[in-house]
């Protein structure tokens, strides 16, 4: 069996989508943004710490020395942003937009309310370092958080320079109804072959999935689109 080693270098894009409180794509309008508008995404794994059991005899010999097994909480996400895209921020975050009077109102920021949550999957591809192409085909990484809870606006400051307006605190979610998601992202090798869904379902206890695609990433949009 051949493995693919991955060198990934440069994020290219990332696309959030829109979730129901129980982790399923919402279908319909304003459901889903591509951005290649973010400096960095930061992920940090959360774990905790196993449980030791130690039990000391009278001769001062351990009688039981023993450990559980550390335990994945949730990996903790910051989105670095610099492109203020207000309808990205109100879908990760619940954030409310700003309307301008247009004919047809037009999204121009967002506000920080109190008790405001999104839920959301992020997806983000990358270019891979040395990686030959397969098939013809450029390869991807490809990094999908199938389930995003709790994210906030985290602090920023407005000063003779670019201003970065991160969105912080956000944590994946066990028990995503993701499936195989709502978008080819991957290209089959067997027949039928061509673009498709994930090859496999994310599982309940899946937190991350990680995997090279030649399937290019989605172009980056202005603002959410309809998720049909």
């Amino acid at each position: 069996m051949a493995t693919y080693c991955l060198k990934v270098i440069r994020g290219r894009v990332i696309r959030l989508t829109k979730l129901d409180a129980c982790g399923s794509p919402i279908h319909g309008p304003k459901a889903s943004v591509t951005s290649d508008g973010f400096v960095s995404i930061e992920v940090r794994m959360e774990i905790e710490d196993p449980t030791e059991y130690k039990v000391k005899g009278a001769n001062d010999n351990f009688i039981v020395n023993d450990r559980g097994r550390p335990l994945l909480k949730w990996a903790s996400l910051t989105m670095n942003m610099q492109a203020v895209d207000p309808e990205l921020y109100n879908l990760a975050t619940g954030s409310p937009l700003v309307m301008n009077d247009a004919a047809t109102p037009e999204a121009v920021g967002f506000r920080l309310r109190e008790a405001v949550f999104g839920n959301f999957a992020l997806e983000v591809w990358t270019d891979l370092s040395g990686q030959p192409c397969t098939g013809g085909l450029t390869n991807y990484g490809y990094v999908l958080f199938p389930w995003v809870v709790d994210a906030i606006v985290g602090d920023y400051t407005i000063e003779n320079a670019a201003v970065s307006f991160p969105i912080t605190q956000a944590r994946t979610h066990n028990n995503a109804l993701w499936g195989v998601g709502p978008y080819n992202v991957d290209n089959k090798i067997s027949a039928p072959a061509g673009p498709s869904p994930l090859l496999t379902a994310i599982q309940p206890l899946d937190h991350m999935d990680m995997h090279l695609t030649t399937l290019p990433p989605p172009a980056a949009t202005c603002g959410a689109v309809t998720l049909p």
